[in-house]
């Protein structure tokens, strides 16, 4: 599992999350004839300059951080740009004909909410709305416009059409991001609570399966391959709780108890120890393919951008 504190999975959201608004008709920008009002501009700003105090109070600023001019006038720049992006993914969600119920949100809003339980612990939901300064029903629709720019992506990446040749080129223009060091190639089972982790040692210790109940249990995205997270070593991008276990083990071997981080509860196995390497391309090409993708989106999203009728009507 890689690093993701509480205040990066909102940061994250905030950047691509939208905000109602009423009141003051006063028009700020029109993205193909959609206004944008001086109210959602406002609290863009108010989003981007909490995200802001934020990062600055987790790199070991005092409490009260003061935003001075310069810094205000790119977080200005950086809350219409957002906007104007927001407004860009709402259209092309209509032309796609993309929606979300009031059970899409609601779920979405529900999942956050736990997911901040269980990795801060009670009061840890509470303190993001306070951090923030964001209602709930705010925060509701802000997870809402980060759900439905993921659906949009997805949509966008679903049309790539790409070929087996990109891929190898891909490949053989980069081969240095796919050297490996040398480690313990491991796999884990992610789950939510610690009474189902131990019943998962008990199955594993009774002989069940490792990879099969990593697809059918687990709730990290790697259940998808049985597990498995590569090979991992003390230079790892992980939370130290789960790096520490997993480095502890033997080949072969699945830990005795839970190991609990912010993401949940985990069952580790150490697979088999690895050289350094260059991994093959077919061990790559998922996640070659994944980034061609990823980049499919961007150039699209980046297109979107230049055809846009923007029109810029802040006061100057």
């Amino acid at each position: 599992m890689r690093r993701m504190t509480v205040i990066a999975v909102l940061l994250t959201v905030l950047m691509v999350a939208g905000c109602t608004s009423s009141g003051s008709p006063e028009v700020i920008a029109e993205v193909n004839g959609s206004k944008i009002t001086q109210q959602e501009y406002e609290h863009r700003i108010k989003l981007v300059s909490g995200s802001y105090k934020i990062q600055q109070r987790s790199m070991g600023a005092s409490e009260e951080v003061v935003i001075e001019d310069s810094v205000l006038s790119q977080i200005k720049e950086i809350a219409y740009n957002q906007l104007i992006m927001i407004k860009l993914i709402e259209q092309e969600a209509g032309a796609r004909g993309i929606q979300l119920s009031d059970e899409d949100k609601n779920r979405h809003l529900a999942d956050f909410k736990a997911m901040q339980e269980n990795s801060g612990g009670p009061g840890a939901y509470e303190q993001v709305l306070q951090d923030f300064a964001i209602t709930e029903a705010e925060l509701k629709e802000e997870l809402a416009i980060g759900l439905l720019r993921s659906r949009v992506e997805n949509s966008i990446a679903a049309e790539a059409l790409l070929t087996e040749e990109q891929a190898q080129q891909f490949y053989q223009a980069n081969q240095d991001s796919f050297k490996e060091d040398g480690g313990m190639k491991v796999a884990h089972i992610l789950v939510d609570s610690e009474a189902k982790a131990q019943d998962i040692i008990k199955q594993l210790q009774a002989g069940a399966d490792f990879a099969q109940l990593a697809q059918s249990e687990s709730i990290c995205p790697s259940s998808s391959r049985g597990g498995d997270l590569g090979v991992v070593n003390q230079n790892t991008s992980m939370v130290p709780e789960f790096l520490n276990a997993a480095l502890a083990l033997s080949p072969g071997q699945i830990t005795t108890q839970p190991v609990k981080t912010e993401f949940g509860y985990h069952v580790i196995k150490a697979i088999e120890p690895q050289a350094e390497r260059i991994r093959p391309f077919e061990e790559a090409r998922e996640e070659i393919m994944e980034q061609l993708r990823f980049e499919a989106v961007n150039t699209y999203l980046d297109q979107l951008y230049q055809k846009a009728e923007i029109k810029d009507l802040r006061a100057k």
